[in-house]
């Protein structure tokens, strides 16, 4: 999960090149200065797991945890967050292009998909706490989102423009409560290292948003083979930029699925470990529990 990060940042100093910020030369320097960082990261992780990878030490079971479930979170940040930054940043120049609106109508219109914010990722948490499986909802969440990327691929000029508008809000809501969802599971993973993993699972939202945008500035070259886009060709190649996120949200959905598992007492009444910074056990835990609901009621 080391190499999306130093693979993105590599992209990011190759397009850098193409704008002509630095010279192809100093682009070489710098993928050996990230090639050197990542050797550095991986030599590292070896040196602190052999002794674990090769069967010499073994973690009591209350140290442990499954790192395949921080992994599943940080590709549902990618195609969350780091979708809601790329769409941000093309979607008044989409809408503007669409609709032959003003640079203005298509900024306040645009601005809807942000808007949703407000509700969407504390409800996406709030959706989380009340159905009962953060990992149905997590998956759910970020299936609706592709299907809706998928809608929105299909947007042209012959939509009825308020439908348009809907559609944009609606996808929000299920890219934003995805976000909200990744962290509700987020401290349930270890709470002892909540800060660590929500660390790492933040960070991929960026990779997420420059692996997007680095596809959406391409597509026009691409796809109009090399010559200035046609007004069809950049339509087209915003047709294809919403599939990908769609497909790549669909994905991922299905993973949550089948790999994600739903959090150890994510629904129990206290967290892991609290009955022992306490010095009680987990009945006097329960008793005392009961005891306070008991002087709340009356």
């Amino acid at each position: 999960m080391n190499a999306p990060l130093s693979g993105i940042l590599m992209v990011l100093a190759w397009r850098l090149t193409k704008v002509g910020f630095y010279g192809v030369n100093t682009m070489y320097i710098v993928w050996a200065c990230l090639i050197g960082l990542y050797l550095f990261q991986a030599y590292n992780c070896w040196v602190v797991n052999k002794d674990l990878m090769t069967g010499k030490k073994q973690y009591p079971a209350k140290d442990r945890y499954r790192f395949s479930q921080v992994a599943i979170l940080e590709l549902t940040y990618i195609v969350n967050f780091g979708s809601e930054l790329a769409v941000v940043s093309m979607l008044p120049t989409f809408f503007e292009g669409t609709f032959t609106l003003t640079p203005a109508q298509a900024g306040m219109i645009a601005s809807s998909y942000a808007f949703m914010n407000l509700m969407s990722r504390p409800g996406g948490g709030l959706i989380s706490d009340k159905l009962g499986s953060r990992k149905n909802t997590m998956a759910v969440l970020t299936l609706c989102m592709g299907i809706g990327y998928l809608m929105m691929g299909t947007v042209s000029s012959s939509w009825w423009l308020p439908g348009a508008i809907i559609l944009t809000m609606a996808c929000s809501f299920f890219v934003q409560a995805g976000e909200g969802s990744t962290f509700a599971i987020v401290p349930l993973v270890k709470r002892r290292i909540t800060g660590q993993v929500a660390g790492n699972v933040g960070a991929y939202g960026n990779v997420g948003a420059v692996a997007y945008l680095t596809i959406f500035s391409l597509l026009p070259e691409w796809l109009g083979g090399g010559k200035d886009p046609s007004a069809a060709i950049i339509a087209q190649a915003n047709t294809a930029f919403f599939q990908i996120m769609g497909i790549m949200a669909v994905i991922v959905a299905f993973l949550c699925w089948f790999i994600l598992k739903e959090p150890e007492g994510s629904f129990a009444e206290h967290h892991e470990g609290e009955e022992e910074d306490l010095g009680l056990s987990p009945v006097a835990v329960m008793e005392s529990n009961t005891s306070l609901d008991s002087v709340s009621r009356g």
